[in-house]
């Protein structure tokens, strides 16, 4: 069978909703979708927990996104996590763009993490250049946007981890530049 990213979002799902929620108090609920269009995974996610995420009439784009969670607190108040996937030997900033392009889109979505389904044994999990950058504290991981012409206001954060198949999950240290960088401060932006 040929392995691509698909093939791991369910086995990455099971096991990044079960670190998480030894972070989060046991009356959170977390619910996953993959590999759908945003508009028929928030369709999903909502089916899953009963909950609505998005009022009547909201605009949901037709984004062909990877994997969603959505993380329900004590209240009923749900954030979503987007997942940009990748199954390379080693991250881009050209995969990165790609993550903050949805967000971008997605707008109320304001959790982003690029996932590296790790092929191979690379020392590096990112690239030269996207290394380079992380190092200079040049990468963008809080962003704010203002859309000015249409009077709206919006901000996410970004972060990046590394599965190995069949073994854990691991983040990419961004702290420096305000990247989410553990699944502790994770559940801590979470719980807000």
């Amino acid at each position: 069978m040929i392995q691509n990213e698909i093939s791991y979002y369910e086995e990455f799902s099971k096991k990044f909703s079960q670190y998480l929620s030894t972070y989060l108090r046991e009356n959170y609920s977390i619910f996953y979708s993959c590999n759908k269009t945003l508009d028929f995974i928030v369709s999903d996610l909502e089916n899953q927990s009963g909950i609505t995420i998005k009022e009547e009439g909201t605009y949901i784009p037709k984004l062909k996104v990877d994997i969603v969670f959505s993380i329900i607190n004590p209240d009923k108040k749900v954030r979503l996590i987007l997942i940009e996937a990748k199954y390379l030997s080693q991250l881009s900033l050209k995969d990165y763009s790609q993550l903050v392009g949805y967000l971008q889109v997605a707008k109320t979505i304001d959790l982003g993490l690029l996932l590296l389904i790790q092929k191979g044994m690379s020392p590096n999990k990112l690239s030269n250049d996207f290394q380079e950058i992380v190092r200079l504290k040049k990468l963008p991981m809080d962003w704010f946007i203002d859309m000015k012409k249409i009077n709206e206001q919006y901000n996410f954060k970004t972060g990046i981890i590394n599965y190995l198949p069949a073994g854990g999950i691991d983040w990419i240290d961004t702290a420096d530049i305000n990247g989410i960088s553990s699944f502790e401060e994770l559940a801590e932006i979470l719980k807000m």
